[in-house]
């Protein structure tokens, strides 16, 4: 009984290891990276077998299937390929955070076929036909000189102040602890010429811990619990509300701000720093800003910035 209890003990610290190690960025499993590619170009991912949702990939990707190898290989490449987990040079969400950044001077949210179709109808007048692929490559031809987007490594230093965006109002009346907070860069953040993090990239974070109103007229509390944000190569910037993030923001806000869980949060345009406080309950609004400040030192393939060519309104 011992033995076996030894066991038990031995598997179950196995298998906590093995969920902490995926926790912590592990490589996806084929199922999980086919959900990635599937939910990047369109917003959610199908459920039919590996091989019919491959080759349908392939042939909006490419233009056809690619028969000739496995099916985990083909998953593999093409996760790599369109998720940018090889680095992000050459990628497809690198070149089409690149245009949508030149065109549209920040990076628009939704689904890689959706952003794509509404870059053609601002340059072209109508969607294109042929693959993803190639539409994307008609894209960048037109955004940049030499129909490649100038991409460099660069490392973006450990403190780095990141503006962020609340695209979702926060109230401490219906928040819980563990619901996802919804929030994006609020401005482009260079190192030198070359863009790291572009206005519009998503973050993710999420609720820490909600305190209702308690007693001798203290107000309710929200803490937050900030992950990453998006670079333009597709990598996660860890992030985080340091010393520097709170000055910042302090600086910003004068009178106007609120400290809210230990944020000094800033009201959308027009907003007084009442809209705050309902009451005893906290509301953070849907375009309130702050700052946080980047954990460590990261290299990132970021784009260069390119004067626009004569002639190339808009670009």
């Amino acid at each position: 009984m011992k033995k076996f209890l030894s066991f038990i003990a031995s598997l179950v610290l196995s298998l906590g290891l093995t969920a902490s190690v995926y926790a912590d960025g592990a490589t996806p499993v084929a199922s999980e990276q086919l959900d990635a590619v599937e939910t990047a170009l369109y917003g959610t991912h199908q459920s039919s077998s590996m091989m019919e949702r491959m080759e349908s990939l392939e042939d909006d990707i490419y233009g056809m299937p690619d028969s000739g190898r496995n099916i985990l290989d083909r998953i593999q490449s093409t996760y790599e390929y369109i998720c940018g987990t090889n680095g992000g040079n050459g990628s497809f969400m690198q070149k089409l955070n690149g245009v949508d950044s030149r065109f549209n001077a920040k990076i628009t949210s939704g689904p890689a076929k959706t952003r794509i179709e509404d870059l053609e109808n601002i340059i072209y007048g109508q969607v294109q036909g042929g693959s993803l692929n190639q539409r994307l490559d008609r894209l960048v031809d037109t955004a940049y000189t030499g129909g490649q987007v100038p991409i460099e490594a660069v490392v973006l230093p450990k403190d780095s102040l990141v503006k962020i965006e609340f695209t979702s109002p926060l109230s401490s009346k219906t928040a819980q602890a563990g619901d996802p907070v919804n929030f994006r860069v609020a401005d482009n953040l260079y190192v030198n010429d070359v863009l790291v993090l572009s206005k519009g990239a998503s973050g993710v974070a999420e609720v820490a811990k909600v305190v209702q109103p308690r007693s001798f007229g203290r107000d309710a509390r929200i803490d937050v619990k900030f992950s990453h944000v998006f670079a333009v190569d597709g990598s996660k910037v860890p992030i985080y509300i340091g010393k520097l993030a709170k000055q910042e923001a302090k600086t910003a806000a004068g009178a106007a701000g609120a400290t809210i869980g230990g944020m000094i949060v800033l009201g959308p345009i027009g907003a007084i720093g009442g809209a705050f406080v309902t009451g005893q309950s906290i509301v953070i609004p849907e375009g309130a800003t702050t700052y946080v400040q980047v954990v460590q030192d990261q290299t990132i393939s970021g784009i260069v910035y390119q004067e626009a060519a004569s002639g190339n309104a808009g670009l």
